[in-house]
């Protein structure tokens, strides 16, 4: 049996620990530079609130005092991640810490009779020591302790033990696709139109139709809905950051676009270099503007967006270009802006990422030889100094008072 142990909206008890007036309040905690919504406490959730939705949408809300919306914390949250996954290896024989608030207990050698009271002494020492409500699933394969934890979340309930697959069926009826553990938003649309809503659908699928409709990474998600262990998770490591970001302030006010392009662009550069080297692709990216606070007569703005990926990436490229397009949203010319800044959210495991179900042979091998351009590219870079190998994106013309060694005179290289 395996059990999924996951944390009910980790960030916002985290503050609630150092906060207890926060209890039975609508909370949300915002991204870095306070630019969207990642965690809501339930009263948040049945006020509206959404996952990743922008700030300012809800800022009349927030200044009224209906909604209470806090920075990030990410250091707490990283203490006390360590501290929950701390707890849950006293109680399983292995675990496998899938996210900064989720880990897979394997309990191979523990009788099923026994899970359910263990899944509760882990549930109320993360209350008793943390103050952290951990809801827990138990299944016989990971897909189906994903189902049966979510299905004890909107039941309120800590712990649910699932013994037999077929048994899952009433709750897989209630789930969408989209709720499949890697299955996103395009594929839950593809699948609608192949008739396919729930996760029941989905399982009562021949086994030959999924094969030849989805490929191998359909077929693992079928067999584990129906109770065989196939997705591997042994590779997670523990030390997976929940974000990333580089921000600077400039020597001077710019108002040049080209130069914050090229900023904008070593400082996703930076970003992905930090989230490759701890294993991690991202699902969200942020680019934030401001000017100079001390420059009183030119106005304050900070200006910010963000936007998400339809499969988590750490490729430098795709990332790049995505953080160079938010700047062409958010970019107010001739308003000279003092510091810019890139962060990447919603970071997983690399290795667990599911691929894509549609993806044809020449895809998977093209995301393939752009893994390995960047583990090449890191690999040059890797030293001190400035990186030898750069983006185009990440040169421009020098700007007076900055040199990082980023900028190019537009000379022609000597053979």
């Amino acid at each position: 049996m395996v059990g999924l142990a996951d944390c009910n909206n980790f960030f916002v008890s985290c503050e609630r620990t150092l906060n207890p007036a926060l209890e039975n309040r609508p909370v949300v905690v915002l991204s870095n530079n306070d630019g969207c919504v990642v965690a809501r406490s339930n009263e948040a959730k049945r006020a509206g609130i959404k996952m990743g939705q922008p700030a300012f949408q809800i800022k009349d809300r927030i200044q009224s005092g209906e909604i209470i919306a806090l920075s990030g914390n990410h250091l707490l949250y990283r203490e006390i991640s360590l501290k929950v996954h701390d707890i849950f290896r006293r109680y399983a024989p292995m675990t496998l810490d899938y996210s900064v608030d989720e880990a897979f207990l394997l309990m191979d050698g523990i009788p099923d009779s026994q899970l359910r009271s263990i899944g509760e002494a882990i549930a109320a020492n993360c209350w008793d020591e943390l103050h952290i409500p951990v809801t827990i699933g138990f299944a016989p394969s990971k897909t189906l302790a994903k189902i049966v934890s979510e299905s004890c979340k909107k039941r309120g309930k800590r712990v649910g033990v699932l013994l037999k697959a077929e048994v899952a069926r009433p709750v897989m009826e209630k789930m969408s696709i989209s709720d499949l553990w890697g299955i996103g938003r395009r594929l839950s649309k593809r699948l609608y139109s192949l008739g396919v809503y729930t996760i029941a659908d989905f399982a009562d699928r021949e086994l030959g139709w999924i094969r030849a409709t989805l490929g191998i990474n359909g077929e693992r998600s079928w067999r584990e809905l129906h109770g065989e262990q196939c997705i591997e998770l042994s590779h997670v490591q523990a030390d997976l950051q929940d974000s990333v970001s580089e921000s600077r302030t400039f020597p001077e006010d710019v108002d040049d676009y080209d130069y914050i392009r090229a900023r904008i662009a070593i400082y996703a550069s930076d970003c992905c270099r930090k989230l490759r080297t701890m294993g991690g692709e991202c699902r969200l990216i942020g680019v934030m503007l401001q000017t100079n606070r001390f420059h009183t007569e030119r106005g304050y703005a900070r200006p910010e967006g963000s936007c998400r990926f339809e499969e988590p990436t750490s490729d430098t490229v795709y990332i790049a270009n995505a953080a160079i397009s938010i700047l062409d949203r958010i970019f107010i010319p001739d308003i000279p802006f003092k510091r810019a800044g890139v962060w990447l959210g919603e970071i997983v495991p690399a290795r667990s990422v599911v691929p894509s179900l549609f993806d044809s042979r020449e895809e998977i091998l093209e995301k393939q030889t752009r893994n390995h351009l960047m583990k090449a590219i890191d690999s040059i870079n890797l030293g001190p100094g400035m990186p030898i190998l750069k983006l185009a994106s990440q040169i421009t013309q020098g700007h007076p008072g900055h040199n990082d060694g980023y900028s190019s005179s537009f000379q022609s290289p000597k053979k």
